[in-house]
């Protein structure tokens, strides 16, 4: 089973090819003539063959040779008094108030995790899949549900990502009726949830989380790391023009929380921002600023997989699309420092000039951190660090290896991750990318 989010399963989908040579890109048009509702989520189980669509009141199950043949349905609508609640509430009935499916998560060989928006009222369940193909099984467990609250929004609107992995559930969403409370999650296992902190901007300000993936630090699986791609809103001070800002997060695998502060509250939470720019003729450089999807390419070492990510300009002057390309090699070095805060008479984010103590933030839980780092990280940090601004200029991206950009603003993203799928089998080098990562703009 692939854990990949949404149209990163799409693009693998798309990049087969049928008996007749074909792209399958009819998949889309599939979906729409057998789901003309919502649909937003997707697993790809390539095991049994099979493709999982996550929609309004339904799951549906299609075949991945033919997904015109043998297609599978399950309905799973709201109660009839969460949907009048719901109404109560003042949603749309006809829109909102029903059960969008957001989750589906692998959460052992025979069974799915499953949660939905419950019609304002998260629920999640299991739905059981058999452990071979031919088992043919495909039914929602209609005797267990649980409480999907910090695990799947509310709001069917809502941007949110989930990853499954050891028994434990990592969510990006939304944790209250309103849309106010967004943090980042861990709940299911044995351990305590364990979130961001609440109502707090420095940790999250308007997030809309767009993938979570685990990645190996070394070979001790006590170092490996949960990274997290959202977009946020920019804060007071903190840009100049652009409302929304790109991020990549990282948390330890290994963080149970604090013991004395930071109770139940991720002690090795870090974000940096995320940078996407071509230089232009003029030497003005175009940004990309709003991140779309990501896209993880493994390679021989599974602690170093090459990530692409597909962003989109917030200008009114020009649309455009582009990918640009990063290696682990820079993430890991931007989140080892220089670390920012915020200070002077505007309380801008500037560069932190003290000593940064041994172990570094980041690098263990609470339980192990000396007093002196968890202090700097609650004073100066709060736990997170935001990208050293002038003159650090260390962003994640800043500059990328490799770009691709696109001027038309009418391509869809699941046809963009397909392309960059493709555009990755490319050797940078024919480019002539040199050492120094120099950007390359190619024009489509």
């Amino acid at each position: 089973l692939s854990p990949s989010p949404t149209t990163t399963q799409m693009s693998r989908i798309l990049a087969g090819r049928n008996a007749d040579g074909y792209y399958r890109s009819g998949l889309i048009w599939a979906l729409e003539r057998s789901c003309s509702l919502c649909y937003d989520t997707f697993l790809m189980d390539e095991e049994r063959g099979r493709l999982l669509v996550g929609a309004e009141d339904h799951v549906f199950s299609f075949d991945l040779v033919n997904i015109n043949r043998d297609v599978k349905q399950i309905a799973w609508p709201a109660t009839p008094s969460k949907r009048d609640e719901c109404k109560w509430a003042g949603k749309d009935l006809g829109k909102e108030c029903s059960n969008f499916v957001r989750v589906l998560q692998p959460y052992n060989q025979t069974h799915i995790y499953i949660c939905g928006t419950g019609a304002f009222h998260p629920i999640c369940s299991y739905l059981e899949i058999g452990k071979r193909a031919e088992d043919n099984i495909f039914r929602l467990d209609a005797n267990y549900f649980e409480n999907g609250r910090g695990k799947s929004p509310y709001d069917p609107n809502m941007q949110s990502s989930s990853l499954l992995i050891d028994g434990e559930l990592y969510s990006g969403t939304s944790a209250d009726f309103m849309g106010r409370d967004f943090a980042i999650f861990r709940t299911l296992g044995s351990h305590h949830p364990v979130r961001t902190e609440q109502h707090d901007s420095r940790w999250l300000n308007d997030p809309r989380f767009l993938g979570i993936h685990l990645i190996p630090e070394s070979d001790n699986p006590e170092d490996d790391k949960i990274f997290l791609f959202f977009k946020e809103s920019a804060m007071d001070g903190e840009h100049t023009g652009k409302a929304t800002i790109s991020r990549i997060g990282q948390l330890c695998k290994n963080d149970m929380g604090g013991h004395r502060s930071l109770v139940n509250k991720w002690t090795t939470f870090l974000k940096a921002k995320l940078t996407c720019s071509v230089p232009g003729l003029s030497g003005i450089d175009t940004h990309f600023d709003e991140l779309q999807d990501v896209f993880l390419m493994s390679a021989k070492d599974p602690k170093n997989p090459v990530i692409y990510a597909v962003f989109t300009t917030s200008s009114n002057i020009f649309r455009g699309s582009a990918i640009c390309m990063y290696s682990m090699a820079d993430i890991r070095r931007v989140f080892l420092g220089p670390y920012a805060h915020r200070d002077g008479p505007n309380y801008q984010w500037v560069p932190f000039q003290g000593r940064v103590p041994y172990p570094r933030p980041a690098k263990l839980s609470e339980a192990l951190i000396p007093p002196k780092t968890f202090l700097m990280m609650l004073s100066h940090l709060h736990a997170c660090t935001q990208p050293c601004i002038t003159p650090c200029n260390r962003w994640v991206g800043s500059p990328s290896w490799c770009a691709r950009t696109w001027s038309t603003s009418s391509l869809s993203w699941w046809w963009i991750v397909w392309k960059l799928k493709m555009a990755s089998t490319m050797s940078c080098s024919s480019a002539q990318v040199s050492k120094t990562n120099q950007h390359v703009s190619t024009e489509i």
